[in-house]
């Protein structure tokens, strides 16, 4: 599969155990929202255990939010390095700034580069085990 420009974090999920579907792993994740938690949930009920989930870290990328169908938009990488484990980011939410199919999470390794982020689009941070199916829910809302 081939994870395009988008906008948004992109998001992998490596499985020991398990393989998601045809394409083996990873499976790639285009967003964060509507995409890599929901399946990431799904597969927990079906017993499922990653070994890692991957996600974009703004923290390492030099990006620029743009305006894309009439909305603040952030960059959507795909290179190996732009990539840390979900598990130790911060995550901003309800920022104005949309992912790839609407409201995003924003995940970044530094606090005081969400913070920034949020001081210029607004939203407000999340960590990781807070992100249940309730707050993907009230994302999509």
């Amino acid at each position: 599969m081939e994870i395009g420009p988008h906008g948004g974090a992109n998001g992998q999920v490596f499985y020991r155990d398990n393989a998601p579907g045809d394409e083996g792993n990873p499976a790639w994740f285009h967003t964060l929202v509507h995409s890599l938690f929901p399946y990431h949930f799904d597969r927990l009920d079906r017993g499922w255990e990653p070994t890692v989930v991957y996600v974009t870290d703004f923290s390492r990328v030099d990006y620029a939010v743009r305006k894309r169908d009439g909305a603040p938009r952030m960059p959507s990488p795909t290179a190996p390095d732009t990539f840390a484990d979900a598990t130790g980011l911060v995550y901003v939410a309800e920022s104005e700034v949309m992912g790839g199919m609407g409201p995003g999470l924003h995940p970044f390794s530094d606090d005081g580069d969400a913070e920034a982020f949020i001081e210029e689009y607004g939203g407000r941070t999340i960590a990781f085990d807070e992100i249940d199916r309730a707050a993907i829910h009230g994302l999509r809302e």
